[in-house]
């Protein structure tokens, strides 16, 4: 852990909320660091605003980054937390908006952190932590390597699905009851209703509704809404060990009868077999994701979408096949 890792408040209107939130969050920190031997090696501020958006933008501007940090924000799930990196992995900061810490304040607006609380607020702390951890493990993946939009679609998205799969498999010791139901809510809520937004948005360019670029952009982002959500709801299910059937059995017929029910068994066989090379150390190029790769290759090939590398005299390009 980094001695002079600071934690950072914005638009915050009362002092002495703002100072419970900044001291309890740097406790947090301390806690799971020494109680999980986390590598944090890098982490330098964590960023608490009430503009996530806004503060998300600053941090990426001053670390030089060519495009913005894209987030999630769907009717479904609306992104409260991004770690950001400077350079290939000089340094990190932990972005948080407010609603992160939703439960550590009252209906007044107050900060109040009880110890029926804590639990779900510590959760995410510590899942974001692991993502610091993963980044410092995985040191050997070239953090330079410019991608262009077909690895932004496919290896990419394997990647930061299995992050997130990793995340909330080592960081499920300490998610309470509430915290791994609401992950398998939040995927039965998306596997019912994004499949339907994308065939909606394909309709729509094959009417002339709406351009191609617009379309595979926003298909593109909901894919990544599927295999994060399952990434979200496994991580914690594989890692607790319970029976997903017997525990959650609307939730598993919901799964058996969605149209992505091979697809999504699949995915998480693949989030499997990378974590068992990520244990035994073995994870030494982007290749390790190859299978979640194909499955995320195969999501876009069930929605009747082909995605194509080009090569041209100005570099590589996407080439989307509409069926």
């Amino acid at each position: 852990m980094e001695p002079d890792l600071t934690v950072s408040l914005e638009n915050f209107s009362n002092e002495a909320d703002a100072n419970s939130l900044g001291n309890s969050v740097m406790s947090a920190i301390q806690a799971l660091h020494q109680q999980h031997q986390l590598d944090l090696t890098g982490l330098k501020r964590v960023l608490i605003s009430f503009d996530f958006a806004s503060a998300l933008k600053k941090v990426t501007e001053e670390y030089g980054h060519i495009s913005p940090s894209s987030f999630t924000e769907s009717k479904q799930a609306i992104a409260i937390a991004q770690l950001v990196t400077k350079g290939t992995r000089e340094e990190f900061t932990l972005v948080l908006g407010i609603n992160f810490f939703y439960e550590w304040f009252n209906s007044d607006g107050r900060c109040e952190i009880r110890k029926d609380n804590i639990p779900v607020v510590l959760h995410r702390i510590h899942h974001e932590l692991i993502h610091v951890h993963e980044k410092n493990v995985l040191e050997q993946l070239d953090g330079s390597l410019l991608f262009d939009d077909y690895d932004d679609a496919l290896l990419m998205s394997a990647k930061r699905s299995w992050s997130e799969y990793l995340a909330n498999y080592k960081s499920a010791s300490s998610a309470p009851d509430e915290t791994v139901e609401l992950f398998l809510e939040q995927l039965d809520t998306i596997i019912k209703e994004v499949p339907n937004e994308i065939e909606s948005l394909i309709s729509k360019y094959q009417h002339r509704l709406i351009p191609l670029n617009e379309m595979y952009l926003a298909v593109k982002n909901r894919i990544k809404l599927i295999s994060n959500a399952y990434a979200y709801a496994f991580g914690c299910v594989d890692a607790l060990g319970f029976d997903l059937e017997s525990c959650f059995p609307n939730i598993t017929k919901s799964l058996k009868e969605s149209q992505l029910s091979d697809t999504l068994h699949q995915l998480g066989a693949s989030f499997k077999i990378v974590t068992e090379l990520y244990e035994q150390g073995l994870i030494e190029s982007y290749d390790a994701f190859d299978d979640i790769v194909k499955v995320i290759d195969s999501m876009f090939n069930g929605f009747g979408l082909t995605l194509e590398r080009t090569q041209s005299e100005n570099g590589t390009g996407l080439y989307i096949h509409v069926k």
